[in-house]
C-alpha cells in the first residue's frame, strides 16, 4: 500500500469524514429554525466571537506593555577600540 494511500484514509477517517458529518447536521438544524430566529443566533454567535477576539487582543497587548514597564533597558553605547597601527620598519630603512 502506498503511502498516499494510507495518508488518505486517516484524512478521510479523521477529517473529511466528521467534517461531513457535523456540517449536515448544523445545516439540517440550522434549516429548521425560522429566518428571524436563523439570523439572531448568527448574530449572537458573531458577537460573542467578536468580544473574544477583543479579550484576546487586549490582554496580548496588556501583557507585551506590562512586560516593558517591569523590566527597564539600561542602554551601554559602545566605545571605540585603540587599535595601533603597525610599525612598517622597511619604509623606516634609509638607503
Amino acid at each position: 500500500m502506498k503511502l498516499s494511500n494510507i495518508r488518505s484514509a486517516i484524512y478521510n477517517k479523521v477529517w473529511h469524514s466528521p467534517k461531513t458529518r457535523l456540517s449536515n447536521f448544523l445545516k439540517g438544524k440550522c434549516d429548521e429554525l425560522p429566518h428571524k430566529q436563523r439570523l439572531i443566533v448568527v448574530t449572537a454567535l458573531f458577537s460573542v466571537f467578536i468580544l473574544v477576539a477583543f479579550f484576546v487582543f487586549g490582554n496580548a497587548c496588556y501583557k507585551m506593555g506590562a512586560r516593558q514597564a517591569r523590566h527597564t533597558f539600561d542602554i551601554e553605547h559602545i566605545e571605540g577600540i585603540d587599535i595601533q597601527q603597525p610599525v612598517n620598519t622597511v619604509a623606516h630603512e634609509v638607503d
